[in-house]
């Protein structure tokens, strides 16, 4: 059972299962790490130790220390993000520290979910690859989204799937995709910048809240076969471990099998689209009770919620600031209209 200084949803009951749902690289906020390390000293030790594993997987010259932007000088965290990748990599740091802090406090997923980018983090929390393996991983895919990639983004739409359609057509703008469909009325787009900027202006001609996400390449996106391959080759070689826990993909729509090659399941999120609400429901129905968010803000919480009616939602990095995680029932929660997340 958690310790009395950390209540999560309310009070978790001995019977209660965590999904840990892992973000994306949509979310834009900064990692609380001062405040999750603050809930006792097991969580400050294992979020040092994340950062320092994750630091170790990082090239040695361009990149900042872990250890001081998102821990111990978080006020220099947003000048050292203006430098490509520094965002991508503290989300997967930020993703990996609340699970291991979480952890501390006994609360242990049962299931774990990751939204494109964050089934890297999923597949570490699940102990298919090593904390600073991940890193690697993580630092190599940025390059080749970035190099692959450039001149295209994403944008969310406040509308469902078939809506989403319908706006890109009427924008006249094909070379524009549906990405990911975060809830049933929650869809990503993906697309060269004109005609990204062309649907998202259609969409606000047609009162639908629309926002460009803080992804600045294409993703989910049929332009970017080939560039799959080419992170696959790079990874495979990183030693791949039985799973701990059941993955479940939105990219493949099903659990992770230890028979998976699951470098190229990594590799397919590149190309594929992510259809996020049809996963959240089959974790659901195999007995999560709890959906947890293992990173930065509550956009996949918000996504629960909307996708499984009732859920109960913990965001440990949103809902619970410096003064500790004393967390809040679903229903104390007010949902969002959106889930702000992207790749």
């Amino acid at each position: 059972m958690p310790s009395s200084r950390f209540r999560p949803a309310g009070e978790l009951k001995p019977d209660d299962i965590c999904a840990f749902l892992f973000p994306g690289t949509g979310s834009a906020g900064v990692p609380d790490l001062p405040g999750l390390a603050a809930t006792g000293r097991a969580a400050a030790r294992a979020v040092g130790d994340v950062l320092d594993a994750v630091q170790e997987g990082l090239p040695r010259p361009g990149w900042p220390s872990l250890r001081s932007i998102l821990l111990e000088e978080p006020a220099g965290y947003r000048a050292a993000a203006r430098t490509p990748g520094v965002a991508q990599l503290a989300s997967y740091a930020a993703s990996v520290a609340v699970d291991r802090a979480l952890r501390t406090h006994g609360v242990h997923p049962g299931f774990a979910v990751g939204q494109s980018f964050g089934e890297i983090a999923a597949l570490v929390c699940a102990g298919a690859f090593a904390i600073t393996d991940g890193a690697r991983m993580a630092v190599s895919v940025v390059g080749v989204l970035a190099r692959r990639g450039g001149g295209g983004g994403m944008g969310l739409l406040e509308a469902g799937e078939d809506d989403a359609r319908a706006v890109i057509e009427a924008a006249g703008a094909p070379e524009v995709v549906v990405a990911c469909l975060n809830a049933p009325s929650v869809t990503v787009v993906s697309g060269p910048e004109k005609p990204l900027e062309a649907v998202l202006d259609a969409a606000r001609g047609r009162g639908v809240n629309a926002v460009r996400l803080a992804v600045p390449y294409l993703s989910h996106h049929p332009a970017m076969a080939g560039a799959d391959d080419e992170w696959y080759a790079m990874i495979r070689g990183f030693p791949q471990r039985p799973l701990e826990l059941p993955v479940h993909s939105p990219v493949r729509g099903r659990a992770y099998h230890d028979e998976d090659d699951l470098h190229r399941a990594l590799a397919d999120c590149i190309v594929r689209p992510v259809r996020l609400p049809d996963t959240l429901r089959a974790v659901h129905e195999a007995g999560a009770t709890v959906f947890t968010e293992a990173g930065t803000g509550n956009a996949l919480c918000q996504c629960a919620r909307l996708a499984v009616p009732g859920a109960r939602t913990l965001a440990p990095l949103r809902d619970h600031p410096r003064h500790g995680l004393t967390g809040k029932a679903a229903s104390d929660i007010t949902p969002a209209r959106d889930g702000r997340d992207g790749s």
